[in-house]
């Protein structure tokens, strides 16, 4: 009974909660670094036209992961990379002291018909002061397990 209500009271507080600032978004001044990024995965299935020419395969940009308002669930801000393994470089416009770190993945079959096996799985965070440092210092590695939540957040060390 006393378990009962304590988490009654948790859920209501956590339900209260202020959302995370985001500070990993466009709007908000931050940009990917192309030059320390995977590269994004090309597909042959699509292609862009020029006057009504196909002049190359058609690819998305790392930077649509920095949007707001694209519908996750529709895969509109999802940025697939070739391979089993990629990383992202995000520079943020202010220096920060990050507490969580959020991964969001199309949920179900909603992006091309494919399954959510194609979502990133173990991921580790690492956060730098200056853009030229090569490592930067670990802030914790996870696992996102997509097919209990599309939506995750993970709190740092």
């Amino acid at each position: 009974a006393v378990h009962e209500i304590i988490n009654q009271a948790l859920e209501k507080l956590e339900e209260m909660q202020v959302p995370m600032p985001d500070y990993a978004l466009k709007s908000a001044g931050a940009a990917i670094i192309l030059s320390k990024t995977s590269p994004s995965l090309r597909t042959a299935k699509a292609k862009v036209f020029l006057y009504s020419l196909p002049v190359m395969d058609y690819m998305r940009s790392p930077e649509l992961i920095l949007e707001v308002g694209a519908p996750r669930s529709t895969g509109q801000s999802s940025w697939p990379f070739p391979g089993s393994q990629g990383h992202v470089f995000i520079k943020l416009s202010m220096p920060v002291v990050p507490r969580a770190v959020t991964m969001a993945h199309v949920s179900g079959t909603a992006f091309h018909g494919e399954s959510i096996s194609g979502a990133p799985k173990d991921f580790a965070v690492y956060g730098s002061k200056e853009e030229h440092e090569e490592q930067g210092t670990f802030l914790g590695q996870f696992t996102f397990l997509a097919v209990l939540n599309p939506s995750q957040t993970f709190q740092l060390k």
